[in-house]
């Protein structure tokens, strides 16, 4: 059987590509990617590489290159629907059965978890109005959350009793199994049941549909035996590491820069002020699965986490996962205040405005982390902290952002800029020593394959450079390519673009039927071009036109029998040999 597209994607999506190979051989980060010995043929040098945030491999030794099906079929020796199975089960995710039905049981009982969660946020939602929530109504006063604040998001109470949801719930007529499933109750080895939330202030946890998926909870006493806060346990319809607090709401402000906060109220104060554009990770470590979710909506990012040593660690940290996946990063800080949601509190909407407008390049905010490190009076520590960095900067591909970097670092450290452009160019020219048996240069492919290189530059570099694209495709179309894996690659990444649609390598590839072909198509997007030198990708991009347009021509030219299109591809090939398009 056929299984759809959308359950390829999903268990794609949840089988770690890196996690998987690094099982079967030892995989080193090297830069944005992670390099191994090749598990398909036998080398002392690595030369297999895995892309991340592409989740594809490729050896630049053997060729073998794909998706996690691709890797999986080939070193497990199975076949695709064996191996859509084997990933399934490796995540716990229901196929349908062989009639083409989903497994009954599996879809009722997430269904009945989203009735579940509905009811006990409306439960909650409601108990604000008894008597007990007094403690919870009065935080809410004193943090100045509106009443139409706690409608949006759903706030509420739980009652300060132990088995206050799973009396509801029985009540309800639902069965033990199922509200332990919930994550809303546990029950002890005494088998006694407790509610996993009472006496807390509730927040539901809302997915992009719109469903209620988990809750989280925040301790209203001084209980220093009590965890602050307390999120629901992964269950069959959630999981921390996949969602995004209040994405329900930033995926509808229409602004690709979204701001992420470290806790709940956060994006309530920053919502009572007009921002809506505003997530927040569910007590974990914002991470490569967040990005999955976020991309889809946003292309830059605003970090705005709490000032303290534990907010600037998970800033730090949160930069390469951001930027590795092609987000665009500034980076804001409050002063004189713990979080976002006091300085509004303390200082109003129109400074944190103000303040979300002169938030710095994460590398401004890099530098000043290094700054902390060293003492830049010693001569010594002076040196170390330049070429630290030096590090930090050679990161950028743009030659104009560097160049303000540069003068930011010549300005701290009273080194000159010059010297400063060298370390940078020497650290460059060893990463790209380093790099040699995983970045094939162009000249190399071009002398093997011309016409191949010149296909597949062209195609990666239409599907990672939209304002690129914008200008080739008054130049080129999909029919040029004449090879019908290209073309139809061609079409697609031409669709996306025109419809604003993110195109993620891995998705793509998995429209195509055969192993061969998914392997070919995932050469083209783990291709290595230097998009820092405009000058030369520019050179690059002419070049390589000209070559699928020559072949074009060529092939109307000497097949054709049509004399007016023949005269017309002639004109067309002469003309074309003339332009020259500026990036």
């Amino acid at each position: 059987m056929r299984y759809s597209d959308d359950i390829i994607e999903d268990i794609r999506f949840g089988n770690d590509l890196v996690e998987i190979i690094n099982s079967y051989t030892p995989l080193k980060q090297r830069g944005n990617s992670y390099i191994g010995l090749c598990p398909f043929h036998k080398e002392n040098t690595p030369s297999f590489s895995v892309s991340p945030d592409k989740q594809l491999y490729h050896c630049f030794g053997c060729g073998a290159s794909g998706t996690v099906y691709n890797f999986i079929m080939d070193i497990e020796n199975y076949d695709f629907l064996d191996t859509i199975k084997y990933l399934a089960d490796r995540i716990n995710y229901p196929l349908p059965e062989p009639n083409g039905n989903f497994d009954n049981k599996v879809l009722e009982t997430k269904q009945i978890l989203y009735e579940i969660h509905k009811l006990v946020a409306k439960k909650f939602y409601q108990n604000l109005s008894n008597p007990q929530a007094k403690i919870a109504n009065d935080y809410l006063d004193k943090r100045g959350i509106k009443p139409n604040a706690r409608i949006k998001f759903g706030l509420g109470y739980s009652l300060f009793k132990k088995d206050d949801i799973y009396t509801f719930l029985k009540e309800k007529g639902y069965n033990d199994d199922i509200i332990l499933e919930s994550g809303l109750v546990f029950k002890t080895k005494n088998n006694t049941f407790f509610d996993r939330f009472f006496g807390r202030l509730m927040f539901p946890i809302i997915d992009v549909q719109g469903r209620v998926i988990a809750f989280g909870g925040r301790d209203l006493t001084d209980n220093k035996n009590t965890a602050k806060y307390l999120n629901s346990p992964d269950t069959p319809i959630f999981n921390k590491s996949y969602n995004l607090y209040s994405i329900n709401i930033a995926k509808n402000s229409k602004n690709k820069e979204f701001i992420l906060v470290e806790g709940y109220m956060d994006v309530i104060a920053l919502y009572q002020a007009g921002i809506t554009n505003v997530v927040a990770a569910l007590g974990t470590a914002f991470n490569e699965n967040h990005i999955k979710l976020l991309k889809k909506y946003a292309n830059k990012v605003i970090i705005l986490f709490d000032s303290d040593d534990a907010g600037i660690k998970a800033t730090l940290r949160a930069i390469p996962i951001l930027t590795n996946n092609g987000i665009y990063v500034r980076v804001a800080q409050v002063e004189n205040a713990k979080d976002p949601d006091e300085y509004i509190a303390k200082f109003g909407t129109k400074s944190f405005i103000e303040l979300l407008n002169n938030a710095k390049s994460y590398i401004s905010f890099q530098i000043k982390q290094k700054m902390q490190e060293y003492n830049i009076n010693d001569p010594i520590q002076k040196v170390e902290f330049t070429k630290q960095v030096s590090k930090i900067i050679s990161s950028l591909s743009s030659p104009v952002e560097r160049d303000v970097f540069i003068k930011e670092a010549s300005y701290i450290t009273k080194i000159s800029e010059e010297a400063i452009s060298q370390e940078i160019k020497l650290i460059l020219s060893n990463n790209n020593d380093t790099q040699k048996l995983v970045n094939k240069k162009p000249k190399q492919i071009i002398q093997n394959n011309k016409l191949e290189e010149a296909r597949q530059s062209i195609l990666y570099i239409l599907s990672t450079n939209i304002n690129i694209y914008n200008k080739l495709k008054n130049y080129i179309k999909p029919e040029d390519f004449l090879d019908d894996l290209y073309v139809r690659l061609a079409k697609i990444i031409f669709e996306y673009n025109e419809n604003n649609k993110v195109i993620y390598p891995a998705e793509i590839v998995l429209k195509f039927q055969t192993p061969e072909e998914q392997k070919q198509i995932s050469k083209v997007f783990m291709l290595k071009l230097d998009f820092s030198n405009n000058d030369k990708l520019e050179k690059i991009i002419n070049d390589q036109l000209k070559i699928i347009k020559k072949a074009y021509f060529d092939k109307i030219i000497t097949e054709d029998k049509n004399f007016e299109k023949i005269q017309q591809a002639l004109n067309e090939k002469k003309s074309f040999d003339k332009i020259y398009i500026n990036i």
